[in-house]
């Protein structure tokens, strides 16, 4: 009985290898998306693709129900931080907006305590479960100030104060 059809990005790697499986097992057809190919047997068909080339992503997910995007450089030391911030943020990006165009029904992203620095820097966090409120895990020490602006606006948009404060809602 086939459940429906699964791309699984990163299907070649820890977390993507058990999840393939898991998903075959319970009747899915799974489509596994990775630059490498996977270790041993492998219940799924294996797709090479580089997610960060837009036309691959698009082909990759063309005709299936959904998505599990688990591919990423997992961590620091595998290359440069620059090529990671590049292939991560891309892939991710491409997957989304591929996943999207198709009309997929579900995408289902993963990422891990890597993205805030754990377990890679120096000190521990203050506290868990690490919030917003947190100070920085990673940098060198440059202050840094967030800026979140909302409704930026010219002069001539004030007079539209007056109607929304006459109709809040």
């Amino acid at each position: 009985m086939n459940r429906g059809t699964i791309a699984v990005t990163g299907g070649s790697g820890k977390a993507g290898r058990a999840l393939v499986g898991d998903l075959v097992d319970h009747g899915y057809e799974v489509r596994n998306v990775d630059v490498a190919p996977p270790i041993g047997e492998s219940p799924a068909p294996f797709l090479k693709t580089d997610l960060t080339d837009l036309g691959q992503t698009f082909e990759a997910l063309h005709g299936t129900d959904a998505v599990v995007h688990l591919a990423a450089i997992p961590g620091p030391g595998i290359t440069t931080p620059e090529v990671t911030f590049r292939v991560n943020m891309a892939s991710t990006f491409n997957v989304f907006t591929a996943a999207s165009s198709l009309g997929l029904e579900r995408i289902v992203w993963a990422s891990s305590e890597t993205t805030l620095g754990l377990p890679f820097e120096r000190h521990p966090p203050r506290y868990v479960p690490v919030d917003e409120e947190h100070p920085l895990v990673r940098g060198d020490g440059t202050p840094l100030q967030r800026l979140r602006f909302s409704n930026v606006m010219e002069p001539h948009d004030y007079a539209r104060f007056a109607e929304w404060h006459r109709r809040p809602r």
